[in-house]
C-alpha cells in the first residue's frame, strides 16, 4: 500500500513539475484554436489561427515551455513539419516578456481552469 501511495505521489509531482515549465497550451481542432492553459498574446493567436486554418488542421497541440534562453514552442498532433516550422517562426517574434504579460482568458470554462483540453472544448461557449 505504501508503495502505491509513493508511486501516485511521484507521478503527481512529475505532472505538476511539467506544468510549471509551461507558459501556455493551445489546442487545435478542425482549424480552430482554444487556449487551454496560460496566457497568449492576441497577435500570436491571430498568427497561429492563420497558419492552422487553411487547410484546416484536424487536431493538434501548441505548448510554449520555458527554456534556458527564453521559451520554445512544442508542436504535436496532425501538424506537418512545414506548418510546424511556420508556427515556430511566428512564435519567435514574441519575447517571453510579452508572453507573460498577455491578458488572461476572460470567463474561462471549467476545462480551462483545470487545464484539460477535451473538457475545455466540450464546455467552450464560443459555439
Amino acid at each position: 500500500m505504501l508503495l502505491a501511495v509513493v508511486v501516485v505521489l511521484t507521478l503527481c509531482g512529475l505532472w505538476w513539475f511539467s506544468r510549471t515549465q509551461e507558459l501556455f497550451c493551445v489546442s487545435v481542432r478542425h482549424g480552430k484554436l482554444l487556449v487551454v492553459r496560460g496566457r497568449v498574446p492576441a497577435g500570436l493567436m491571430s498568427d497561429f489561427r492563420y497558419v492552422v486554418s487553411k487547410p484546416a488542421v484536424a487536431r493538434g497541440t501548441l505548448r510554449a515551455v520555458k527554456a534556458e534562453h527564453g521559451a520554445r514552442l512544442v508542436v504535436s498532433g496532425d501538424i506537418d513539419e512545414g506548418r510546424a516550422q511556420r508556427l515556430k517562426n511566428c512564435f519567435r517574434l514574441y519575447p517571453i516578456s510579452m508572453l507573460r504579460s498577455a491578458p488572461i482568458v476572460g470567463r474561462p470554462t471549467l476545462g480551462q481552469v483545470l487545464g484539460i483540453a477535451w473538457l475545455a472544448w466540450l464546455l467552450d461557449r464560443r459555439g
